[in-house]
């Protein structure tokens, strides 16, 4: 299909209408004459329905509420929620407090999504938290971006969304909006972009404002852990891709290579899944041992959460590999209960072989292994020795891991929510569940491929 043929396509399905923007931007401007006349401080339309970058159903407003720069913490966090609070109160809505550096109001008003977050209106410099940073955001993009740029930057979203690498929570971590728009901006357009990824390397840097010739000794380890290293064009020492994983930056670089190849509206559409049960347990009983725990939903956002969650994991997986289980694949499912699951290679033999060192090796090794084992031979130039080993199902060692009490766990590496959900868990067959966990698993063993 025709690139400019394909793009208008896109936005037909994606981009907003006229209507929908214009219902953004006039309840926007109500509260904004709401917080004017009440406390006379001016706001800003920050996140993208404010610089028209959203996709055609995201209804959320978020609104920063401008206090001058000499405003003490204290009275910004206490203002800044009576303010939010008001509005909720005065437009009929329904709102939480939520907490990222200092609490803000959030809720539902008139069918949208509406934050209200306190920040100091002050220069890039002189910033005191990320909230202050982002009217600059919408500023940049605003100077730097064209109508259709803007329209491009939706259909990265669309293309994002439909591999499931947009969203850059703690939970997805993949690519943040204004990411996307940084991106669209250092391309020129969409199909530059695709073209250009196509071909990227590992450690990908773009600096689109020039604020390093090359990165300093500081950065380049402040940046280390990141495959894509994107500067912030409001702030030079800030990586804007921070939070996105190697494998999604992978998966990014192969989709636009697939999609260079053969471009097409199935790139900008989410597939939905057919679930073959049939098959799945058929590939299941064909694979390796599958051990699944279930436990009690943890009651915290999903950025505490999902970090902690894969910390257990991570934790679990080496008490697994300390006693020489091989793992095939591992993963977590959050619903109205949370599951964990490890592939390992099947139920092991009762005897393993110990290597242990050369015999021509410092006789103070030979020593101490022949002390500590019995039955000792040679195989393959070393010495090694017959054990029993003390598991031979991941299950059985899990099960006695997990069977201690909360404090216990966490001393042994398990996140205090988790740990605090792990003592009551249970062990369940992998097939038994609902069908978005089967749908789960369905994705992870490939079979949807």
């Amino acid at each position: 299909m025709n690139w400019e043929k394909l793009r208008q396509k896109v936005l037909d399905r994606f981009y907003p209408s006229r209507q929908e923007l214009e219902e953004l931007e006039t309840l926007y401007s109500d509260i904004s004459t709401f917080i004017q006349s009440e406390y006379g401080l001016e706001t800003f339309f920050a996140g993208s329905a404010g610089r028209e970058t959203c996709v055609a159903g995201d209804k959320d407003i978020d609104i920063f509420v401008l206090f001058p720069e000499d405003t003490e913490r204290s009275k910004l966090e206490d203002l800044g929620l009576e303010i939010g609070e008001n509005v909720f109160e005065s437009f009929d809505g329904d709102f939480e407090v939520e907490y990222a550096e200092h609490p803000y109001t959030k809720g539902e008003i008139q069918g949208h999504e509406v934050e209200v977050v306190p920040c100091v209106d002050t220069s890039p410099q002189d910033i005191r938290s990320a909230v202050d940073r982002s009217p600059h955001h919408a500023k940049w993009v605003d100077e730097n971006l064209s109508e259709r740029q803007k329209k491009d930057v939706v259909v990265l979203k669309s293309f994002l969304k439909s591999q499931g690498l947009y969203g850059s929570s703690l939970k997805n971590r993949g690519y943040s909006g204004y990411l996307c728009e940084v991106l669209i901006a250092y391309a020129g357009s969409f199909e530059d972009l695709v073209h250009e990824a196509s071909r990227w390397r590992k450690d990908k840097l773009i600096d689109i404002e020039d604020h390093h010739n090359h990165l300093p000794q500081y950065l380049e380890e402040k940046f280390s852990d990141s495959s894509l290293k994107v500067v912030d064009p409001v702030d030079g020492e800030r990586n804007v891709a921070s939070v996105l994983t190697s494998e999604n930056y992978a998966k990014f670089v192969y989709s636009c290579w697939r999609f260079s190849q053969n471009p097409g509206m199935n790139f900008f559409t989410e597939k939905d899944l057919d679930l073959d049960k049939f098959r799945l347990k058929q590939e299941m009983d064909d694979r390796g041992d599958f051990t699944v725990i279930e436990l009690d939903k943890i009651d915290e956002p999903d950025d505490i959460v999902y970090p902690q969650m894969r910390k257990a994991i991570g934790r679990l997986q080496d008490i697994l590999e300390q006693k020489d289980f091989r793992l095939y694949s591992k993963g977590f499912h959050v619903s109205s209960k949370i599951r964990i699951f490890f592939e390992t290679s099947s139920s092991e033999r009762n005897i393993k072989i110990k290597q242990g060192p050369k015999p021509f090796h410092d006789q103070g090794h030979v020593s101490e292994f022949t002390s500590k084992y019995d039955n000792t031979f040679i195989e393959d130039e070393r010495i090694c020795a017959k054990i029993e080993r003390e598991y031979t199902h991941p299950k059985d060692l899990l099960h006695d891991f997990i069977d201690q009490n909360e404090s216990g766990l966490k001393e042994d590496g398990i996140p205090g929510n988790v740990a605090e959900k792990l003592v009551d868990a249970s062990f369940v067959k992998p097939m038994n569940g609902k069908d978005e966990w089967l749908k789960f698993l369905y994705k992870r063993l490939r079979l949807e491929q």
